[in-house]
């Protein structure tokens, strides 16, 4: 994908979640449950009287901050929340959160860490958020990314989205794709195969970029993680109503 295309659906979803902050946060208030699968394979990091550094790119409503807390009890974690849209950001009373504001496509995109200061990290987590990463080489820069923020022994857990494989909104993605292909013109051309859009409940204007990642993109993005010595542990599928809107994918650093 050119940079161009990829700077455009970066900032449409900018400007989805800025519009629309509020009624999507309001629908992402429960924890998932693949979080807690997640959170068995950290294992000692989070053991009661640790402190472990952790890192949330795209963290939106702090969610998964509360859920680790309330999980790991007797355990202080310090959270480096990293997001693009404070509109999305809550209060988290009584957790040390250090949030910080940052375009991390973008600043991927100019050839910036968009993670620099932020230190080693026993756990990296990065949950709702591939599937508005434009472009394949774009995915691969983000793990190299995130791969670097891991202390020794440490676990990155990443969730793909699996949208196109629920028939409802597979349909949705259908009609939505049809209007971003008006918005797009000849460029709707050079998008990716997995790449759609999406709406947003009942607002005819809002569309979102979304990518569907298969299992072999999954496979390279393991690979190139390997090659920078943070090995595969787990792979699975959880999460919606059917148990199976996300595949996610947990790797430790040797």
């Amino acid at each position: 994908m050119d940079e161009a295309l990829a700077r455009t659906l970066i900032e449409l979803d900018c400007a989805f979640y800025r519009a629309h902050a509020a009624s999507f946060s309001a629908t992402r208030q429960a924890p998932w449950p693949g979080w807690q699968r997640v959170a068995d394979l950290a294992g000692n990091a989070l053991a009661p009287g640790s402190s472990p550094a952790v890192l949330d790119l795209a963290c939106g409503n702090l969610r998964f901050e509360r859920f680790l807390s309330e999980r790991a009890r007797g355990c202080a974690p310090v959270f480096f929340a990293v997001d693009s849209c404070p509109e999305l950001a809550t209060a988290a009373d009584g957790l040390d959160v250090r949030y910080r504001r940052s375009d991390v496509l973008t600043e991927l995109l100019a050839g910036r860490d968009p993670l620099a200061g932020v230190p080693s990290c026993d756990l990296v987590a990065c949950f709702g958020f591939m599937h508005h990463v434009p472009g394949i080489d774009l995915r691969l820069g983000l793990a190299r990314t995130l791969a670097h923020r891991l202390a020794p022994g440490g676990l990155l857990a990443c969730s793909f989205w699996r949208f196109m494989d629920d028939p409802r909104l597979a349909a949705k993605a259908g009609a939505a794709d049809a209007r971003a292909a008006d918005l797009l013109g000849a460029r709707a051309a050079r998008l990716e195969a997995g790449d759609h859009f999406l709406g947003w409940q009942d607002d005819a204007s809002a569309l979102r970029y979304c990518h569907h990642a298969a299992e072999s993109e999954i496979d390279r993005i393991s690979a190139e993680l390997d090659r920078l010595g943070v090995d595969e542990i787990d792979r699975f599928t959880a999460d919606g109503r059917t148990g199976r809107l996300n595949r996610y994918l947990v790797c430790r650093r040797r």
